[in-house]
């Protein structure tokens, strides 16, 4: 085991030379955090999101509360809008129920979630810190067979109010990774990934999300993704 250890600590170093002394070479934190996920059941945090649409605009949430548990189990809430919505991977035919908000508040339905699509870069499938280490786990692996990758520590810094560690990878064009820069936060505590920036092939922006406030095992259970729970709106229009 140690062995093993010491071989993928020589291997991450390459990506990291910019690194301070102090820092965790990239591929150590990205395995700590793969392991530190491994050990989550379930989480509630603010969920922020930026993104570039199809249509060249930007769209941006900075207050969503969000819900998540293994395996599948997704509830977002928009309290400004009185939106919620909830995906529960095998129930209600695998649609996304949805809560209309103050604009439609008489509208509860269930959409297919690619259909978020039209006004989001990601479905409610892919909003969760599982989602971002899959991403950024697949874009590493491939990295490390190619020299014209730059993956380095960029600084430390504050994310809702906690430390994190800051990298930044760059990646070249036409090889399948999924943006040119890619900025990635890693909570120093949790070792998880709290925030994400990307920016495409023309450096322009594309997307970044932030994870705040999180609290892990909290005691998620079924309950808390059920379009019945006498907590949630759905069907009961906005609350006066």
């Amino acid at each position: 085991m140690k062995k093993l250890f010491a071989f993928f600590f020589a291997l991450c170093l390459p990506w990291c030379s910019a690194a301070r002394a102090e820092t965790p070479p990239f591929g150590v934190v990205l395995q700590q955090a793969v392991a530190a996920y491994a050990q989550v059941n379930d989480y509630t945090c603010w969920f922020a999101r930026k993104e570039l649409l199809s249509n060249g605009k930007i769209h941006e949430h900075t207050t969503v509360f969000f819900k998540f548990m293994k395996p599948g189990r997704f509830y977002m809430h928009w309290p400004n809008d009185w939106i919620e919505a909830i995906y529960a991977e095998g129930r209600y035919d695998n649609k996304m129920m949805i809560e209309g908000g103050k604009l439609f508040s008489f509208l509860s339905m269930g959409v297919d979630p690619a259909r978020a699509l039209k006004y989001n870069r990601h479905t409610i499938k892919e909003a969760g810190i599982g989602h971002v280490l899959e991403l950024i786990g697949e874009n590493y692996r491939q990295a490390q067979s190619d020299h014209d990758v730059s993956i380095v520590f960029e600084k430390e810094d504050v994310v809702g109010g906690r430390p994190t560690w800051r990298y930044q990878g760059t990646f070249p064009t036409g090889h399948g990774y999924y943006g040119h820069t890619i900025h990635l936060d890693f909570d120093q505590q949790s070792h998880l990934p709290v925030r994400i920036e990307v920016l495409g092939w023309q450096n322009e922006f594309l997307e970044a999300y932030a994870f705040t406030d999180l609290k892990l095992n909290v005691g998620l259970g079924e309950a808390d993704f059920d379009v019945n729970n006498p907590a949630y709106h759905f069907g009961k229009g906005v609350p006066q």
